[in-house]
């Protein structure tokens, strides 16, 4: 999308939500927005710096594109097997650096497109075609080069305190005043995906307590409902079984690794895919649970 104004319409495209939710993120005066002619604008530019900034203060994402040949930034989606994947790649090449910052899959694409990251990591899925990331590499990088890494498949879904106390089976229990739900933040996989499983089943967002909480990685939402500061939230299955908590299945989703064709064959990103092909890490991987490694280290997507 190259207009450097978008209406309402274009923006809640842009950013994966409904319009109502655009005009309740005017109305907080949580949005970028100007008034013209009695129609809301929204200035690109300024569309962008809010979703990489409002996804979470307390990450760090360089200003510029490391030129370091041995510094990796992979900024995106939170994903244990992720952290996983970088925490081998150090070991077992500790000359170079990978770092991660939890910004949700938009904003890593973001960062990217500005040069401020490395690689994205996203699961972002395209509610027209039931793909994941194609589209929104498209979108984009509709003149720069990409290869999308399958890093995993993994089951996404509702996690729920031990023993389901309030016997939470379905979306629509969401909406019931007793529960209280964590949210992730706009933008990121994840919250895609529950928006669209809720327009699906033709919930509003607005009947469930608690939706606009924010917790910014899975691990932070499944620690709400340990803790019992929620009873309910989205996510993935590894970090509800490390907690021992319920956990109802919603989907299976596919997270990549979007990298620019050019770097494609630097000696980071092949010190990445050499970790991706090992069998020790894809086992390790499945065991942590709601993981799939039949596609881990194959390339799924090349942009023309």
């Amino acid at each position: 999308m190259t207009k450097e104004m978008l209406t309402t319409k274009e923006v809640a495209e842009y950013l994966s939500i409904n319009e109502k939710q655009v005009y309740r993120l005017i109305k907080e005066k949580k949005i970028p927005a100007t008034r013209i002619t009695g129609k809301w604008l929204f200035p690109k530019g300024l569309i962008d710096e809010w979703i990489i900034t409002s996804a979470k203060e307390s990450v760090r994402i360089p200003d510029k594109q490391s030129s370091q040949d041995n510094q990796v930034v992979i900024a995106g989606s939170n994903d244990l097997a992720l952290e996983l994947m970088a925490k081998n790649a150090t070991i077992q090449h500790p000359r170079y650096t990978f770092s991660i910052s939890n910004i949700g899959s938009l904003a890593g694409l973001i960062a990217l497109q500005n040069g401020n990251c490395h690689i994205a990591a996203s699961h972002l899925l395209d509610t027209e075609t039931g793909e994941y990331n194609r589209s929104f590499i498209k979108k984009h990088f509709p003149e720069l080069k990409i290869v999308a890494l399958n890093l995993s498949h993994r089951e996404q879904g509702l996690i729920v305190k031990k023993g389901n106390p309030l016997g939470i089976s379905s979306l629509k229990h969401l909406t019931n005043k007793k529960v209280t739900y964590i949210n992730r933040q706009e933008g990121s996989g994840t919250r895609v995906l529950l928006d669209y499983r809720l327009k699906e089943n033709g919930i509003d967002s607005a009947d469930i307590p608690g939706y606009a909480r924010i917790a910014y990685t899975h691990m932070e939402v499944a620690l709400e409902i340990f803790s019992g500061s929620a009873d309910a939230g989205l996510g993935i299955f590894a970090v509800a079984h490390q907690l021992d908590l319920d956990f109802i299945p919603l989907a299976t989703e596919r997270f990549d690794l979007i990298i620019p064709q050019a770097s494609f064959t630097s000696k980071t990103v092949k010190a990445i895919r050499n970790v991706l092909g090992n069998k020790e890490f894809k086992a390790n991987m499945e065991q942590m649970g709601g993981y799939d490694a039949r596609e881990t280290g194959k390339i799924v997507f090349e942009s023309d």
